[in-house]
């Protein structure tokens, strides 16, 4: 699946950790709401109306090199496939703003992947809003069949992902028409999200220390 992927503020940390990353995650027209009582963004996984979730998640090529598909219109199509990002605003000062929160991908049968996420929420052009951040404790969970699969098809093995994991995420939306940056709620605003994993910075440095004795392996 092609995706019009958006990783600003990922690049400097892929080519940090290019020989040793562990999956990467993309999906489109996700449910982007943002609630100003509880100061709190959601984007969620949808289907019909004006915009229906796609996406994939792709194991990189040191784990066998495929992707879970998640193709328009899965979300409520018979399987468990789901995906949540949940982002606490605050500190929301002229066109910047923290956020901290946590993502769930949830595959066709049940399995997860969980994260927490802290970054900055930036207020760009033409009601553009863009968030980098950046994510831990990264944990593949697994319901027993040691299988990420997409409810579209595609899978890859998570039984060898037993480690926590880091990353980044970006989340960009564009707010509707007179709506400012988090001083109004709204909802039903398509939003892409765009991830990537790697291994914690302590075994980043271990592998390192063996590219001089190994010839590195890229995606």
């Amino acid at each position: 699946m092609v995706r019009n992927a958006v990783f600003a503020g990922l690049v400097g940390l892929a080519a940090s950790a290019a020989s040793a990353d562990i999956a990467s995650f993309g999906f489109t027209d996700l449910n982007g709401s943002f609630n100003l009582g509880s100061m709190q963004f959601t984007a969620m996984a949808t289907a019909g109306g004006t915009s229906s979730t796609a996406g994939d998640v792709t194991r990189f090529a040191e784990g066998g090199g495929n992707s879970a598909e998640f193709d328009s219109g899965f979300f409520g199509g018979g399987s468990m496939a789901d995906v949540q990002i949940i982002i606490d605003v605050s500190n929301v000062v002229g066109p910047m703003a923290d956020g901290n929160g946590s993502f769930t991908i949830t595959d066709a049968d049940g399995d997860t992947i969980t994260g927490t996420v802290s970054g900055t929420w930036f207020a760009g052009a033409m009601g553009f809003v863009f968030m980098n951040g950046h994510t831990t404790g990264i944990t593949f969970n697994s319901t027993g069949d040691g299988m990420f699969e997409g409810p579209s098809g595609g899978a890859f093995s998570i039984t060898g992902l037993v480690d926590e994991y880091f990353g980044a995420l970006s989340i960009l939306l564009r707010t509707p028409q007179g709506v400012g940056f988090f001083n109004t709620s709204f909802s039903e605003v398509s939003t892409q999200a765009d991830g990537l994993i790697v291994p914690t910075p302590a075994t980043i440095a271990l592998a390192g220390c063996g590219l001089a004795l190994t010839v590195r392996r890229r995606r």
